[in-house]
C-alpha cells in the first residue's frame, strides 16, 4: 500500500521534530497542532496518521506508567537504533542515551556475561529527572 506525504503529516512530523524528547498523547497533540496551525488535522486524523508513522518506525508508541494511556514520541534517525534508550515509568519519556556510554556498557556486558545487548531494541526503565524532582515535591 502506497504512503503519501500530505500536507497534514508533514505538519505533525515537523512538530514532532520540534520537541523529540516529549512524548504526547494523541489528545495532546491534537490540542497543540491546532493552537500553533491554522489549518491543523482533527484528532481522528491525528489517530491515522500516528498509526501510519509507528508502523513505519518513525514514531514509537508506548504506554504512559502504569495506565491505559499510550504516548507518542519521534523514534530518532538511524543513528538512534545504535544506542540504548531510557524511558521512564511515571511520565513514559523516552530519552537517548549518549552513544559512547552505550557502547561502553554493551561492550561491558558482553564481556562479563559473554551476552550480546541488542541496542536498537533495549530499553532501561526508571525515573527521569524531572519526576524525582516532583517526587521530592511531596
Amino acid at each position: 500500500m502506497a504512503t503519501y506525504n500530505t500536507h497534514q503529516k508533514e505538519m505533525l512530523l515537523d512538530f514532532l521534530k520540534k520537541h523529540p524528547d516529549t512524548p504526547f498523547s494523541i489528545e495532546n497533540l491534537a490540542e497543540l497542532l491546532e493552537k500553533e496551525c491554522i489549518d491543523a488535522p482533527g484528532k481522528s486524523t491525528v489517530y491515522r496518521l500516528m498509526g501510519q508513522l509507528v508502523d513505519k518506525g518513525t514514531v514509537k508508541r508506548f504506554v504512559k506508567g502504569n495506565s491505559r494511556q499510550f504516548l507518542y514520541q519521534l523514534a530518532g534517525s538511524e543513528e538512534c537504533h545504535h544506542h540504548l534508550h531510557l524511558k521512564c515509568t511515571e511520565c513514559g519519556k523516552l530519552l537517548h542515551m549518549r552513544h559512547t556510554l552505550s557502547e561502553q556498557l554493551i561492550n561491558e556486558i558482553l564481556g562479563e556475561n559473554d551476552f550480546s545487548v541488542a541496542p536498537d531494541s533495549t530499553t532501561l526503565f526508571g525515573c527521569c529527572k524531572d519526576c524525582k524532582l516532583k517526587g521530592e515535591d511531596l
